[in-house]
Protein backbone atom coordinates (compact mmCIF):
# COMPACT_ATOMS: atom_id res chain seq x y z
CA UNK A 1 0.00 0.00 0.00
CA UNK A 2 2.63 2.72 0.89
CA UNK A 3 4.99 1.47 -2.38
CA UNK A 4 1.71 2.23 -4.43
CA UNK A 5 0.92 5.63 -2.56
CA UNK A 6 4.80 6.42 -3.13
CA UNK A 7 4.93 5.48 -6.44
CA UNK A 8 1.97 7.33 -7.57
CA UNK A 9 3.06 10.49 -5.79
CA UNK A 10 6.39 9.98 -7.08
CA UNK A 11 4.67 10.03 -10.95
CA UNK A 12 2.88 13.14 -10.18
CA UNK A 13 6.06 14.78 -9.19
CA UNK A 14 8.21 13.56 -12.12
CA UNK A 15 5.25 15.44 -13.97
CA UNK A 16 5.17 18.30 -12.70
CA UNK A 17 8.99 18.91 -12.58
CA UNK A 18 9.73 17.21 -16.24
CA UNK A 19 8.03 18.24 -19.73
CA UNK A 20 7.76 14.79 -20.99
CA UNK A 21 8.95 11.78 -19.69
CA UNK A 22 9.05 8.95 -23.08
CA UNK A 23 9.40 5.46 -22.43
CA UNK A 24 10.87 3.46 -25.14
CA UNK A 25 10.78 -0.31 -25.13
CA UNK A 26 8.16 -0.96 -22.19
CA UNK A 27 7.24 -3.90 -24.02
CA UNK A 28 10.77 -5.46 -23.18
CA UNK A 29 10.51 -5.65 -19.48
CA UNK A 30 9.74 -9.55 -19.03
CA UNK A 31 6.76 -10.44 -16.62
CA UNK A 32 6.74 -13.64 -14.02
CA UNK A 33 10.64 -13.45 -13.91
CA UNK A 34 13.19 -13.10 -11.16
CA UNK A 35 14.56 -9.69 -13.07
CA UNK A 36 17.56 -7.57 -11.58
CA UNK A 37 17.05 -4.12 -13.44
CA UNK A 38 20.56 -2.44 -14.63
CA UNK A 39 20.09 1.65 -14.77
CA UNK A 40 23.10 4.50 -15.39
CA UNK A 41 22.80 6.95 -12.25
CA UNK A 42 23.16 10.20 -13.71
CA UNK A 43 20.35 12.05 -11.21
CA UNK A 44 20.32 11.21 -7.46
CA UNK A 45 17.04 9.93 -6.19
CA UNK A 46 15.30 11.46 -9.18
CA UNK A 47 16.63 7.79 -11.10
CA UNK A 48 14.72 5.09 -8.86
CA UNK A 49 11.63 7.31 -9.01
CA UNK A 50 11.92 6.88 -12.81
CA UNK A 51 12.81 3.36 -13.25
CA UNK A 52 9.80 2.64 -10.47
CA UNK A 53 7.21 4.69 -12.37
CA UNK A 54 8.26 2.79 -15.59
CA UNK A 55 8.42 -0.58 -14.81
CA UNK A 56 5.15 -1.91 -14.58
CA UNK A 57 5.96 -4.60 -11.91
CA UNK A 58 6.63 -3.66 -8.29
CA UNK A 59 10.39 -2.93 -7.62
CA UNK A 60 12.49 -3.83 -4.82
CA UNK A 61 14.84 -0.56 -4.40
CA UNK A 62 19.04 -0.56 -3.67
CA UNK A 63 20.66 2.02 -2.27
CA UNK A 64 24.23 3.41 -0.85
CA UNK A 65 24.06 2.27 3.13
CA UNK A 66 25.09 6.23 3.63
CA UNK A 67 21.55 7.05 2.85
CA UNK A 68 20.31 5.27 6.06
CA UNK A 69 22.44 7.64 8.08
CA UNK A 70 19.97 9.87 8.06
CA UNK A 71 17.01 9.17 10.92
CA UNK A 72 13.90 10.52 8.92
CA UNK A 73 15.22 9.22 5.48
CA UNK A 74 16.40 6.02 7.24
CA UNK A 75 12.89 5.53 8.55
CA UNK A 76 11.22 6.43 4.80
CA UNK A 77 13.76 3.61 3.00
CA UNK A 78 12.89 0.81 5.34
CA UNK A 79 9.26 1.63 5.31
CA UNK A 80 9.62 1.42 1.32
CA UNK A 81 11.80 -1.92 1.72
CA UNK A 82 14.68 -0.40 -0.01
CA UNK A 83 18.00 -3.10 0.37
CA UNK A 84 21.15 -0.79 1.84
CA UNK A 85 24.62 -1.53 0.01
CA UNK A 86 27.90 -0.82 1.41
CA UNK A 87 30.16 0.32 -1.26
CA UNK A 88 33.82 -0.90 -0.83
CA UNK A 89 34.58 3.38 -0.35
CA UNK A 90 32.35 3.77 2.40
CA UNK A 91 34.43 0.87 4.32
CA UNK A 92 37.44 3.25 3.57
CA UNK A 93 36.00 6.41 5.07
CA UNK A 94 34.67 4.00 8.11
CA UNK A 95 38.36 3.20 8.55
CA UNK A 96 37.40 -0.82 8.43
CA UNK A 97 38.97 -3.26 5.70
CA UNK A 98 36.44 -3.15 2.51
CA UNK A 99 35.68 -7.21 2.56
CA UNK A 100 33.18 -8.82 0.39
CA UNK A 101 31.22 -10.09 3.35
CA UNK A 102 30.43 -6.63 3.85
CA UNK A 103 27.09 -7.06 1.67
CA UNK A 104 26.51 -10.61 2.26
CA UNK A 105 23.25 -9.53 4.02
CA UNK A 106 22.22 -7.43 1.35
CA UNK A 107 23.17 -9.86 -1.16
CA UNK A 108 20.90 -12.66 0.63
CA UNK A 109 17.79 -10.07 0.41
CA UNK A 110 18.62 -9.69 -3.30
CA UNK A 111 18.82 -13.11 -4.08
CA UNK A 112 15.45 -13.92 -1.39
CA UNK A 113 13.64 -10.67 -3.96
CA UNK A 114 14.94 -12.61 -7.12
CA UNK A 115 13.80 -16.58 -5.64
CA UNK A 116 10.18 -14.29 -5.27
CA UNK A 117 10.29 -13.35 -8.92
CA UNK A 118 10.74 -9.76 -7.90
CA UNK A 119 12.13 -7.30 -9.38
CA UNK A 120 15.93 -5.28 -8.10
CA UNK A 121 17.19 -2.43 -9.09
CA UNK A 122 20.80 -1.66 -8.70
CA UNK A 123 22.81 1.39 -10.40
CA UNK A 124 25.96 -0.45 -10.97
CA UNK A 125 28.14 2.64 -11.80
CA UNK A 126 27.89 2.58 -7.69
CA UNK A 127 27.57 6.55 -7.92
CA UNK A 128 25.72 9.43 -9.23
CA UNK A 129 27.58 12.03 -11.10
CA UNK A 130 27.46 14.40 -14.02
CA UNK A 131 30.24 12.77 -16.36
CA UNK A 132 28.97 12.58 -19.86
CA UNK A 133 29.41 8.58 -20.24
CA UNK A 134 28.78 5.68 -18.10
CA UNK A 135 31.54 5.37 -15.63
CA UNK A 136 32.89 2.28 -15.06
CA UNK A 137 30.95 -0.50 -14.06
CA UNK A 138 31.10 -2.52 -10.24
CA UNK A 139 31.25 -5.75 -10.55
CA UNK A 140 28.20 -6.04 -7.91
CA UNK A 141 25.34 -6.35 -10.13
CA UNK A 142 27.31 -9.32 -11.69
CA UNK A 143 27.83 -10.88 -8.58
CA UNK A 144 24.45 -10.66 -7.13
CA UNK A 145 23.07 -12.38 -10.21
CA UNK A 146 25.81 -15.21 -10.42
CA UNK A 147 25.28 -15.93 -6.85
CA UNK A 148 21.17 -16.42 -6.97
CA UNK A 149 22.19 -18.42 -10.42
CA UNK A 150 24.22 -20.49 -7.68
CA UNK A 151 21.74 -20.72 -5.44
CA UNK A 152 19.50 -22.50 -7.86
CA UNK A 153 17.26 -19.58 -8.28
CA UNK A 154 16.21 -20.05 -12.09
CA UNK A 155 15.11 -18.06 -15.26
CA UNK A 156 16.90 -14.78 -13.60
CA UNK A 157 16.47 -11.36 -16.40
CA UNK A 158 19.09 -9.05 -16.35
CA UNK A 159 17.56 -6.29 -17.89
CA UNK A 160 20.21 -2.43 -19.02
CA UNK A 161 17.93 0.72 -18.93
CA UNK A 162 19.12 3.92 -19.52
CA UNK A 163 18.08 6.96 -17.86
CA UNK A 164 18.82 9.79 -20.92
CA UNK A 165 17.80 13.89 -19.80
CA UNK A 166 17.98 16.91 -21.68
CA UNK A 167 18.92 19.50 -19.28
CA UNK A 168 18.41 16.86 -15.93
CA UNK A 169 18.46 20.14 -13.08
CA UNK A 170 16.08 21.75 -15.52
CA UNK A 171 12.43 21.95 -14.89
CA UNK A 172 10.08 21.54 -18.09
CA UNK A 173 13.02 20.05 -19.75
CA UNK A 174 12.60 16.29 -21.59
CA UNK A 175 13.59 12.64 -20.08
CA UNK A 176 13.78 9.51 -22.39
CA UNK A 177 13.75 6.17 -20.72
CA UNK A 178 15.07 3.37 -23.18
CA UNK A 179 14.99 -0.35 -21.81
CA UNK A 180 16.90 -2.37 -23.52
CA UNK A 181 16.92 -6.31 -24.23
CA UNK A 182 16.99 -8.19 -21.53
CA UNK A 183 19.69 -10.47 -21.04
CA UNK A 184 18.80 -14.19 -20.27
CA UNK A 185 21.27 -15.70 -17.29
CA UNK A 186 20.93 -19.05 -18.09
CA UNK A 187 21.23 -19.29 -21.33
CA UNK A 188 24.28 -16.57 -20.84
CA UNK A 189 26.19 -19.38 -18.66
CA UNK A 190 25.93 -21.95 -21.07
CA UNK A 191 27.83 -20.15 -24.02
CA UNK A 192 30.06 -18.50 -21.17
CA UNK A 193 30.93 -21.82 -18.95
CA UNK A 194 33.91 -20.72 -17.42
CA UNK A 195 33.15 -17.00 -16.48
CA UNK A 196 33.29 -14.97 -14.13
CA UNK A 197 31.93 -11.55 -12.34
CA UNK A 198 33.89 -9.82 -14.45
CA UNK A 199 33.17 -11.38 -17.93
CA UNK A 200 29.54 -10.66 -16.73
CA UNK A 201 30.25 -6.96 -16.07
CA UNK A 202 31.85 -6.41 -19.20
CA UNK A 203 28.64 -7.88 -21.34
CA UNK A 204 26.33 -5.88 -18.96
CA UNK A 205 28.14 -2.68 -19.69
CA UNK A 206 27.87 -3.29 -22.88
CA UNK A 207 24.34 -3.91 -23.06
CA UNK A 208 24.41 -0.79 -20.84
CA UNK A 209 26.03 1.83 -23.57
CA UNK A 210 23.48 0.66 -25.99
CA UNK A 211 20.84 2.68 -24.48
CA UNK A 212 22.27 5.19 -22.97
CA UNK A 213 24.46 8.75 -24.77
CA UNK A 214 28.24 8.33 -24.18
CA UNK A 215 30.36 11.24 -25.49
CA UNK A 216 34.34 11.73 -24.98
CA UNK A 217 33.66 15.18 -23.27
CA UNK A 218 31.03 17.51 -21.30
CA UNK A 219 32.14 20.15 -24.68
CA UNK A 220 31.32 17.52 -27.14
CA UNK A 221 28.19 16.48 -25.41
CA UNK A 222 26.82 19.96 -25.35
CA UNK A 223 27.70 20.66 -29.22
CA UNK A 224 26.28 16.71 -30.33
CA UNK A 225 23.25 17.69 -28.09
CA UNK A 226 22.34 21.24 -29.32
CA UNK A 227 23.02 20.21 -32.79
CA UNK A 228 20.56 17.74 -32.67
CA UNK A 229 17.91 19.56 -31.18
CA UNK A 230 17.95 22.33 -34.24
CA UNK A 231 18.66 19.66 -36.85
CA UNK A 232 16.01 17.17 -35.89
CA UNK A 233 13.65 20.46 -35.12
CA UNK A 234 14.06 21.98 -38.70
CA UNK A 235 14.27 18.60 -40.84
CA UNK A 236 10.60 17.39 -39.86
CA UNK A 237 6.61 19.47 -39.90
CA UNK A 238 5.62 21.57 -37.18
CA UNK A 239 4.43 19.20 -34.24
CA UNK A 240 0.89 19.91 -33.17
CA UNK A 241 0.98 22.43 -30.01
CA UNK A 242 -0.77 19.50 -27.76
CA UNK A 243 1.92 17.30 -28.82
CA UNK A 244 5.21 17.86 -26.27
CA UNK A 245 8.29 16.63 -29.13
CA UNK A 246 9.86 13.65 -27.71
CA UNK A 247 13.75 13.28 -26.88
CA UNK A 248 14.03 9.92 -29.12
CA UNK A 249 15.16 11.38 -32.16
CA UNK A 250 17.47 14.09 -30.69
CA UNK A 251 19.38 11.38 -28.61
CA UNK A 252 19.58 9.28 -31.71
CA UNK A 253 20.96 11.97 -33.84
CA UNK A 254 23.07 13.15 -31.22
CA UNK A 255 25.14 10.47 -31.26
CA UNK A 256 25.23 10.20 -34.99
CA UNK A 257 26.67 14.06 -34.58
CA UNK A 258 29.29 13.03 -32.00
CA UNK A 259 30.43 9.87 -34.21
CA UNK A 260 31.30 12.33 -37.21
CA UNK A 261 32.89 14.65 -34.45
CA UNK A 262 35.05 11.67 -33.63
CA UNK A 263 36.03 11.26 -37.13
CA UNK A 264 36.50 15.13 -37.81
CA UNK A 265 39.83 14.65 -35.74
CA UNK A 266 41.53 13.30 -38.27
CA UNK A 267 39.73 14.53 -41.52
CA UNK A 268 41.08 16.49 -44.21
CA UNK A 269 41.05 20.58 -44.37
CA UNK A 270 37.74 20.24 -46.81
CA UNK A 271 35.74 18.54 -44.65
CA UNK A 272 36.92 20.27 -41.24
CA UNK A 273 35.73 23.65 -43.16
CA UNK A 274 32.86 22.43 -44.33
CA UNK A 275 32.17 21.30 -40.71
CA UNK A 276 32.56 24.71 -39.37
CA UNK A 277 31.08 26.65 -42.16
CA UNK A 278 27.57 24.35 -41.52
CA UNK A 279 27.42 25.14 -37.86
CA UNK A 280 28.05 28.70 -38.52
CA UNK A 281 25.06 28.64 -40.81
CA UNK A 282 22.98 27.34 -38.16
CA UNK A 283 24.15 29.82 -35.71
CA UNK A 284 23.52 32.64 -38.23
CA UNK A 285 19.39 31.07 -39.10
CA UNK A 286 18.79 30.54 -34.81
CA UNK A 287 20.32 33.89 -34.54
CA UNK A 288 17.81 35.15 -37.13
CA UNK A 289 14.76 33.45 -36.28
CA UNK A 290 14.90 34.19 -32.94
CA UNK A 291 15.65 38.17 -33.34
CA UNK A 292 12.31 37.73 -35.16
CA UNK A 293 10.55 36.31 -32.28
CA UNK A 294 10.14 32.74 -34.59
CA UNK A 295 10.57 29.32 -32.92
CA UNK A 296 12.92 27.00 -34.85
CA UNK A 297 9.85 23.74 -34.10
CA UNK A 298 7.59 27.04 -36.36
CA UNK A 299 10.21 27.40 -39.64
CA UNK A 300 7.92 25.05 -41.73
CA UNK A 301 4.09 25.92 -40.22
CA UNK A 302 1.50 27.42 -42.58
CA UNK A 303 0.90 30.86 -43.00
CA UNK A 304 -2.28 30.02 -45.60
CA UNK A 305 -5.07 31.92 -43.73
CA UNK A 306 -7.63 28.58 -43.98
CA UNK A 307 -5.14 27.38 -41.94
CA UNK A 308 -4.73 29.72 -39.82
CA UNK A 309 -8.48 29.96 -39.10
CA UNK A 310 -8.57 26.15 -38.30
CA UNK A 311 -5.51 26.69 -35.39
CA UNK A 312 -8.17 29.43 -34.30
CA UNK A 313 -11.10 27.87 -34.01
CA UNK A 314 -9.64 25.16 -32.50
CA UNK A 315 -7.35 26.48 -30.01
CA UNK A 316 -9.36 29.67 -28.79
CA UNK A 317 -11.92 27.64 -27.38
CA UNK A 318 -9.06 25.65 -25.44
CA UNK A 319 -7.11 28.92 -24.49
CA UNK A 320 -10.30 30.80 -23.43
CA UNK A 321 -11.59 27.82 -21.30
CA UNK A 322 -8.20 26.70 -19.76
CA UNK A 323 -6.61 30.16 -19.20
CA UNK A 324 -8.62 31.37 -16.46
CA UNK A 325 -7.86 27.38 -14.88
CA UNK A 326 -4.10 27.60 -15.63
CA UNK A 327 -4.07 31.40 -14.39
CA UNK A 328 -5.96 30.26 -10.62
CA UNK A 329 -3.74 27.20 -10.87
CA UNK A 330 -0.20 29.11 -11.67
CA UNK A 331 -1.49 31.70 -8.45
CA UNK A 332 -2.46 29.41 -6.23
CA UNK A 333 0.93 27.65 -6.44
CA UNK A 334 3.66 30.18 -7.23
CA UNK A 335 4.57 30.91 -3.59
CA UNK A 336 4.90 27.26 -2.46
CA UNK A 337 6.73 26.65 -5.56
CA UNK A 338 9.13 29.08 -5.93
CA UNK A 339 9.81 28.72 -2.16
CA UNK A 340 10.78 24.93 -3.02
CA UNK A 341 12.77 26.12 -6.08
CA UNK A 342 14.41 28.96 -4.15
CA UNK A 343 15.85 26.32 -1.19
CA UNK A 344 17.32 23.70 -3.57
CA UNK A 345 19.11 26.82 -5.66
CA UNK A 346 19.99 27.55 -2.28
CA UNK A 347 21.77 24.30 -1.02
CA UNK A 348 23.70 24.49 -3.75
CA UNK A 349 26.10 26.34 -1.96
CA UNK A 350 27.49 22.98 -0.60
CA UNK A 351 27.30 20.66 -2.99
CA UNK A 352 27.58 22.00 -6.69
CA UNK A 353 26.79 18.84 -8.49
CA UNK A 354 24.31 19.43 -11.41
CA UNK A 355 22.06 16.08 -9.80
CA UNK A 356 20.94 17.99 -6.93
CA UNK A 357 18.44 20.71 -8.21
CA UNK A 358 15.80 18.57 -9.72
CA UNK A 359 15.61 16.17 -6.28
CA UNK A 360 15.96 18.76 -3.54
CA UNK A 361 13.34 20.87 -5.86
CA UNK A 362 11.11 17.70 -5.93
CA UNK A 363 11.11 16.70 -2.01
CA UNK A 364 11.04 20.48 -1.25
CA UNK A 365 8.40 21.20 -3.47
CA UNK A 366 5.88 18.02 -2.01
CA UNK A 367 7.09 19.45 1.36
CA UNK A 368 5.75 23.22 0.49
CA UNK A 369 2.59 22.23 -1.59
CA UNK A 370 1.21 19.70 1.11
CA UNK A 371 1.98 22.42 3.76
CA UNK A 372 0.49 25.12 1.38
CA UNK A 373 -2.90 22.79 1.00
CA UNK A 374 -3.15 22.62 4.95
CA UNK A 375 -2.70 26.43 5.51
CA UNK A 376 -5.19 26.80 2.41
CA UNK A 377 -7.74 24.30 4.50
CA UNK A 378 -7.42 25.92 7.78
CA UNK A 379 -7.78 29.48 5.90
CA UNK A 380 -10.99 28.60 4.16
CA UNK A 381 -12.86 26.44 6.71
CA UNK A 382 -12.54 29.89 8.98
CA UNK A 383 -14.01 31.48 6.55
CA UNK A 384 -16.62 29.85 5.24
CA UNK A 385 -16.65 26.31 6.90
CA UNK A 386 -15.11 22.81 6.10
CA UNK A 387 -17.48 21.97 2.82
CA UNK A 388 -16.22 25.57 1.46
CA UNK A 389 -12.83 24.11 2.39
CA UNK A 390 -13.12 20.91 0.82
CA UNK A 391 -14.36 22.47 -2.59
CA UNK A 392 -12.13 24.90 -2.55
CA UNK A 393 -9.04 22.84 -2.16
CA UNK A 394 -10.79 20.74 -5.23
CA UNK A 395 -11.04 23.73 -7.35
CA UNK A 396 -7.26 24.50 -6.69
CA UNK A 397 -5.61 21.14 -6.94
CA UNK A 398 -7.87 20.46 -10.35
CA UNK A 399 -6.73 24.21 -11.75
CA UNK A 400 -2.81 22.48 -10.87
CA UNK A 401 -3.90 19.90 -13.04
CA UNK A 402 -5.05 22.32 -15.54
CA UNK A 403 -1.73 24.14 -15.23
CA UNK A 404 0.18 21.02 -15.75
CA UNK A 405 -1.65 19.57 -18.49
CA UNK A 406 -2.66 22.82 -20.62
CA UNK A 407 -0.20 25.25 -19.68
CA UNK A 408 2.74 24.01 -22.03
CA UNK A 409 0.33 23.70 -24.70
CA UNK A 410 -0.96 27.26 -24.20
CA UNK A 411 2.56 28.67 -24.04
CA UNK A 412 3.23 26.82 -27.13
CA UNK A 413 0.21 28.23 -29.57
CA UNK A 414 0.72 31.78 -28.41
CA UNK A 415 4.25 31.08 -29.47
CA UNK A 416 3.00 29.50 -32.97
CA UNK A 417 0.60 32.78 -33.09
CA UNK A 418 3.76 34.90 -32.72
CA UNK A 419 5.87 32.82 -35.34
CA UNK A 420 3.02 33.14 -37.58
CA UNK A 421 2.15 36.62 -37.80
CA UNK A 422 6.19 37.63 -37.87
CA UNK A 423 6.40 35.26 -41.21
CA UNK A 424 3.24 36.42 -42.40
CA UNK A 425 4.55 39.98 -42.02
CA UNK A 426 7.61 39.06 -44.24
CA UNK A 427 5.95 36.95 -47.24
CA UNK A 428 9.75 36.26 -48.13
CA UNK A 429 10.95 35.23 -45.35
CA UNK A 430 9.93 31.63 -44.89
CA UNK A 431 10.49 30.32 -48.19
CA UNK A 432 14.10 31.92 -47.57
CA UNK A 433 14.82 30.27 -44.55
CA UNK A 434 13.38 26.90 -45.52
CA UNK A 435 15.44 26.80 -48.32
CA UNK A 436 18.80 27.47 -46.67
CA UNK A 437 17.17 25.01 -43.83
CA UNK A 438 17.18 22.33 -46.76
CA UNK A 439 19.99 22.97 -48.02
CA UNK A 440 22.05 23.01 -44.89
CA UNK A 441 20.33 19.21 -43.77
CA UNK A 442 21.62 18.10 -47.28
CA UNK A 443 25.04 19.36 -46.25
CA UNK A 444 24.92 17.73 -42.98
CA UNK A 445 23.76 14.23 -44.84
CA UNK A 446 26.61 14.95 -46.80
CA UNK A 447 29.11 15.35 -44.65
CA UNK A 448 28.05 12.68 -42.40
CA UNK A 449 28.32 10.07 -45.06
CA UNK A 450 32.04 11.33 -46.45
CA UNK A 451 33.01 11.09 -42.70
CA UNK A 452 31.85 7.53 -42.83
CA UNK A 453 33.59 6.41 -46.05
CA UNK A 454 36.67 7.65 -44.27
CA UNK A 455 36.36 5.93 -41.18
CA UNK A 456 34.86 2.36 -43.36
CA UNK A 457 38.14 1.68 -44.04
CA UNK A 458 40.49 2.32 -41.02
CA UNK A 459 37.51 -0.17 -38.95
CA UNK A 460 37.96 -2.56 -41.29
CA UNK A 461 41.93 -2.29 -40.46
CA UNK A 462 41.56 -2.78 -37.35
CA UNK A 463 39.18 -6.18 -37.30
Amino acid sequence: MLYQLLRGTAAIALRWYYADIAVQGRERVPRDVPLLVLANHPNALIDPLLVGTAVPRRVLLTAKATLFEHPALALLLRAVGVVPLRRAKDEAHDGAPATPERNAQAFAQVTSALRARSVVLIFPEGISHDDPTLAPLKSGAARMALQAHHEEVPGIRLLPMGLIFEEKERPDSRVLVRIGEALDLDAWLAQHSMADAQELTQTLEAALRAVTLNFASAERAARAVRLARVLVTLAGAPAPVEESPSLDEEAALALRIDAATSALADAPPHLIDAADSLVSSLDTIERELQRRGIRLADVRVSTRLPDAAVFVARESPLILGAGVAVVLGWATHWIPLRVARALALRSLVRDTSRDQPAMRTILFGLSAVVLWYVALFVVLARMGGPFVAVAGLTIIFSAAHALRVGGRRLERALQRARSFLALRGDPSLQPRIVAAVDELLAEALALEQALIARGAPAAERHR
